[in-house]
């Protein structure tokens, strides 16, 4: 086991991933099972191949990283447990872990000298009345254990409705193992550049592996079914929004100066004032003030842009 300083999350985010990009981060391991609800294993592999990190940092990862500290006070005052803040990464093999916090426990199975041997995972979610934790977090802290030499751990957790839970894990080497033996599979590809098969990715995925697209290549009539449907869907969405724009032309037409329809007494529709956001007005500020909108403007990006030639759209929709 190797332990090294972990970069924070919050003030250097580019660093954090660089630090862990040659390893398999005990946070994803649930995409090996394709069980994680929010990254995939698509999304792992693009950013170790590539350097692109294509999941964006969301609002509720910075809940759970400034909640973090208040949530683990909670947990140590109601149940009496001392924490201490993990700044480490703690590397097995290819796996990496970054437990949230590690309190005294049972001896490490790979080094007896340490007293704080017990990861703790701290996470908050928006769904209400969660009373066990999720799977993709056991899946996270099994991992932890496994780079930590852990014989048990703790995830704590605060639902939607506020209310703190906690549960102690117990290590599960046989799960451990098919995780551990994955990853290395994973990580292997990775090295070589080859997306497993197994790994389904999306548009997103394909941009990012080929940014600078050449060439054609024959498809054949799977690929014309695909265009045929892909162009049907397309066709019916336009449809349908500019029929339901009709609709609801004609349903404030009705209205005129009331802002609710009812029907037997029923309200079946409300249309109510709403107070819309300020827009802010980038060409009058790019024009009033040219150095500071430079200053302030984003790296130029290139994507790929699916586009269907013309005449075959006509002739599919003649189908």
């Amino acid at each position: 086991m190797t332990i090294f300083p972990s970069s924070d999350p919050r003030t250097d985010r580019d660093q954090f991933h660089d630090e862990r990009r040659p390893y398999f981060g005990a946070s994803v391991a649930a995409t090996l099972f394709n069980e994680h609800p929010f990254t995939t294993a698509a999304d792992v592999w693009i950013e170790k191949v590539t350097g692109n990190n294509v999941t964006e940092e969301t609002d509720d990862m910075v809940r759970g990283q400034e909640l973090e500290p208040a949530l683990a006070s909670w947990f140590q005052r109601n149940e009496g447990k001392a924490l201490i803040k993990n700044d480490d990464v703690y590397v097995k093999g290819i796996v990496a872990a970054t437990p949230d916090y590690m309190m005294e426990g049972p001896p490490s199975l790979d080094d007896d000298s340490r007293l704080l041997t017990v990861p703790v995972e701290i996470k908050t979610t928006a769904m209400q009345h969660v009373d066990e934790p999720r799977r993709y977090w056991v899946m996270q802290l099994q991992a932890q254990m496994y780079a930590t030499g852990a014989q048990k751990g703790y995830i704590v957790w605060m639902d939607g409705n506020l209310h703190l839970d906690w549960t102690e894990v117990d290590r599960d080497d046989e799960w451990i193992e098919m995780f551990v033996e994955r990853a290395e599979q994973f990580m292997d590809s990775v090295s070589k550049e080859i997306m497993p098969d197994w790994v389904e990715r999306e548009a997103r995925h394909v941009i990012a592996q080929f940014p600078d697209p050449h060439d054609a290549v024959e498809v054949g009539e799977h690929g014309y079914e695909l265009v045929y449907q892909y162009w049907e869907h397309k066709s019916a969405i336009s449809y349908h929004e500019k029929e339901a724009a009709t609709l609801r032309d004609q349903l404030f037409n009705l209205a005129e100066n009331h802002d609710e329809l009812t029907t037997d007494g029923n309200t079946i529709a409300t249309l109510r004032p709403r107070k819309m956001p300020a827009r802010f007005d980038t060409k009058r500020f790019a024009k009033d003030h040219p150095n500071l909108a430079l200053e302030y403007m984003g790296e130029p990006m290139t994507t790929r842009v699916l586009n269907i030639p013309a005449s075959l759209k006509k002739a599919l929709e003649k189908g």
